[in-house]
């Protein structure tokens, strides 16, 4: 499909998105924290109520990037890091990128051996993790030979340090030349490290696994290009009105850095010189609105569970933009998001093998402006020479926390205002229900899930619906170890999204080809049934899946299960769940089991785990009765 006859290029012009960011830089990821450091003086990152500024980052993250060299680490060497969203999780991977090696991102929610398995794989040569994440530490190092182990606290960038020694009499790490503290390697270093040869576009940067939801984890060979390029593909993803704030707001980052999505978006918001207001715990929804209300951040980026939990805390008043992204985000969460809080929500889209962005839903922004007539206007003004840094000045002389305060204001006084845009008879600004447009550069290939032919554009218009395929700057170079691996012949991701598109280009995600359910023949979107179960007031979560059907080989039954509201639990009953299914879905797609359960399994990310809500099902229905 040729670039340029795509239907979304005029959301491009209406926001003030280029058509192309071609040719891309030749510099390291790591020059994104040294441009920063430059320009952005007094902003930084906030943890705890400590608060680092860029300069003083760079200078930390040179002498951790010293050290490696010290230590005998490599170019192309990997290490490995066990840390939650913070400070010391951005600090090391800046340092790796520096000092040329590999950086594998995990989490310490991650079974052993999971952990096991990408150490394995990655074969890493360091280990960085929080002290109390030791005892995981222990039993990984009596399987694989590690060479050093570097620990660290969350209070040693707050307001005590921490003392290795206690650690170091209670733990002995098998197969490891030493262990030693962050802080005193970072003190004992100079910031001058030896210059590094990068090859931008071959040399990786990230070796990202995927989540293993689906089967074993991949390792995903992200390189320099590919992390800068999609930074730069989200830093222009709010237009005009995104650039005009460089280093002038705070953001909230409550997803965890070392997921695909919290990974490059720790990049993009630092591309931008926003202050980076970092949350450890992505479930400690208090602590997020602790920050909110001494922070007054203008943009807020989590997962929908987030933006749920949120919404019931006491946040009226502080109307941030959202942006949400790595599960699908229910209208309903948008609706009670904006009630509660007086802000709204945007909706994005990747995978970790795009590292991982390829779509956002600026739509809002339509909204929010007036119209696209109004939007339109308003961007062309910003991009008039000399308006744009005059505005920029302005912002940022005033400093993040007052704009913060004024903007959201505004923010949440257009969003009352707007509120009724999607009455009858009005028509809606704001799309809703879509991940919006592919990002600039971002190629799509559409193909028929069945016969794996090519659909046009004029076809995809007319209302099919297809798995979407993925290209760009942004694609893996393949899985580790072989390049070329995971990718087709014509250089594209298969990304197993289901997908149609309307007439301005927005996608909309029908089902996961993996999660689609086939009923005697019969074609069930999953995502389908849990929107519009997700619609229903007593409900939560839900949660649609396919199981083999045991009378009839190479069919399935559907089975759902749903979370309930807590103030609805003594009311809600499956009986009326079903009622109200078989007024609004096919007769096929109606579930034989439907169970109502205190809470639904989530992965690591929070987003709800179908692999394990499967083996759930098999134990729970097969061979039961059904509730029909």
């Amino acid at each position: 499909m040729a670039a340029k006859n795509v239907p979304w290029k005029k959301e491009y012009r209406l926001v003030g998105i280029p058509s192309t960011f071609a040719p891309y830089t030749d510099k390291p990821v790591y020059d994104i924290l040294a441009e920063n450091a430059r320009k952005y003086r007094k902003n930084g990152l906030v943890q705890l109520s400590y608060k680092m500024t860029y300069p003083e980052l760079k200078d930390k993250v040179d002498r951790l990037a010293t050290a490696f060299f010290n230590m005998g680490l490599k170019k192309g060497d990997r290490v490995a890091t066990i840390l939650p969203t913070s400070i010391q999780f951005i600090l090391a991977d800046y340092a790796i990128s520096r000092a040329g090696l590999v950086h594998i991102p995990c989490s310490s929610l991650e079974p052993a051996d999971t952990l096991e398995h990408k150490l394995k794989e990655g074969t890493p040569r360091a280990i960085i993790a929080m002290a109390g994440h030791v005892d995981v530490i222990s039993i990984l190092t009596k399987r694989i030979d590690i060479d050093f182990i570097i620990l660290t606290k969350l209070d040693d960038y707050g307001t005590t340090l921490a003392d290795l020694q206690e650690y170091e009499e209670t733990y002995k790490f098998a197969n490891v030349r030493f262990t030693t503290w962050m802080t005193e390697l970072i003190k004992k270093n100079s910031p001058e490290p030896p210059e590094v040869e990068y090859d931008v576009v071959n040399d990786v940067e990230t070796l990202l696994f995927t989540g293993g939801t689906t089967g074993v984890p991949k390792g995903c060979m992200l390189t320099h290009r590919n992390i800068f390029a999609n930074s730069v593909q989200n830093l222009h993803a709010l237009g005009q009105i995104g650039l005009v704030a460089r280093g002038g707001i705070s953001v909230l980052l409550s997803l965890p850095f070392f997921h695909s999505y919290g990974h490059v978006i720790m990049h993009a918001m630092m591309l931008y010189g926003f202050n980076l207001l970092l949350v450890p715990e992505p479930r400690d929804t208090k602590g997020m609105a602790d920050m909110i209300k001494e922070h007054f951040p203008v943009l807020q980026i989590g997962v929908p569970v987030q933006f749920m939990n949120l919404a019931r805390e006491e946040l009226k008043g502080y109307a941030m933009l959202g942006i949400s992204g790595s599960a699908p985000l229910a209208e309903g969460t948008q609706k009670e998001f904006e009630e509660k809080t007086g802000g709204g929500i945007m909706e994005g889209y990747g995978l970790s093998e795009m590292s991982p962005v390829s779509h956002l839903n600026t739509s809002i922004l339509t909204r929010i402006i007036g119209g696209r007539t109004p939007l339109m206007i308003v961007c062309n003004f910003l991009r008039i020479p000399g308006v744009g840094p005059v505005i920029n000045t302005f912002i940022r002389l005033m400093g993040t926390r007052l704009f913060g305060k004024m903007f959201t204001k505004i923010l949440g006084l257009q969003f009352r205002l707007t509120a009724n845009s999607g009455k009858k008879g009005k028509k809606t600004k704001e799309k809703r229900g879509t991940i919006g447009v592919p990002f600039p550069d971002t190629e799509v290939k559409i193909i028929d899930v069945d016969t794996q032919r090519e659909l046009s554009w004029e076809e995809m218009l007319t209302g099919k619906t297809g798995e979407m395929l993925l290209r760009g700057p942004q694609r893996m170079l393949g899985y580790w170890p072989d390049a070329g691996s995971g990718i087709d012949e014509d250089g594209y991701i298969h990304t197993s999204d289901v997908v149609r598109i309307d007439e301005r280009g927005y996608f909309y995600i029908v089902d996961r080809t993996k999660d689609m359910i086939i009923v005697s023949g019969y074609k069930v979107y999953s995502r389908e049934v849990d929107d519009i179960l997700n619609s229903h007031t007593y409900v939560e979560m839900a949660a649609t899946i396919g199981i083999p059907d045991p009378d009839r080989e190479g069919s399935e039954r559907v089975a759902v299960y749903i979370q309930p509201r807590e103030e609805f639990r003594a009311v809600i009953t499956e009986a009326e769940v079903m009622e109200f299914l078989k007024s609004k879905i096919a007769k096929y797609a109606l579930p034989k089991y439907l169970k109502i359960v205190d809470e639904l399994p989530l992965t690591e990310v929070q987003k709800i785990n179908k692999k394990l809500l499967r083996q759930w099902a098999v134990d729970d229905f097969l061979g039961k009765i059904n509730v029909n």
